[in-house]
């Protein structure tokens, strides 16, 4: 049996708006938890508040020349007024997962305020740049439904021409 090649994966966490930087701490156990069989984590953290300059700088940063292989927004991503997480979002992204997205909403367990989340999901360069709600629980419930696919959606962003469909299972 062919054992997977051990790889380390660059993750950043970054808080908006007073919720987010509450929810950090458990949020960054959730993806540890949630992502063990992916390989090794490095997981950093910054906190912007509100400040939308702040975080534009951020996030840039982080997916300038790979820093960064999954970046996460935490927070400032529903209905409000207020909630700039999926503008600021749009704006950095190059290559939208729409697919991501829709799942975003409608994993379970799912209450009717969960249709209101706008989150994005996308690539900006070989970065993976996801919007993650406030909720503690609704953002582990997303992280379990990345785990299976982030470590392949990385390998084609960096090139990886091989075929996406598994040998033998008759598609």
């Amino acid at each position: 049996m062919n054992k997977a090649p051990a790889r380390t994966i660059a993750v950043r966490l970054l808080a908006l708006g007073a919720e987010g930087d509450r929810v950090l701490p458990g949020l960054e156990r959730s993806l540890l938890k949630a992502w063990t069989a992916l390989g090794t984590l490095e997981v950093g953290r910054a906190c912007a508040g509100d400040d939308t300059r702040l975080a534009g700088r951020t996030l840039a940063g982080w997916c300038a020349r790979g820093r960064a292989d999954v970046v996460f927004t935490v927070g400032r991503a529903g209905h409000l007024r207020g909630d700039f997480a999926p503008e600021l979002a749009a704006a950095l992204i190059e290559r939208p997962l729409p697919g991501i997205e829709e799942r975003m909403c409608l994993a379970p367990p799912c209450r009717p305020e969960d249709l209101l989340f706008r989150g994005r999901a996308g690539f900006r360069g070989t970065t993976l740049l996801v919007n993650l709600p406030a909720r503690a629980a609704r953002a582990a419930v997303i992280l379990r439904m990345l785990a299976p696919v982030v470590g392949h959606a990385l390998d084609k962003a960096r090139g990886d021409a091989g075929e996406c469909g598994r040998s033998g299972d008759g598609r």
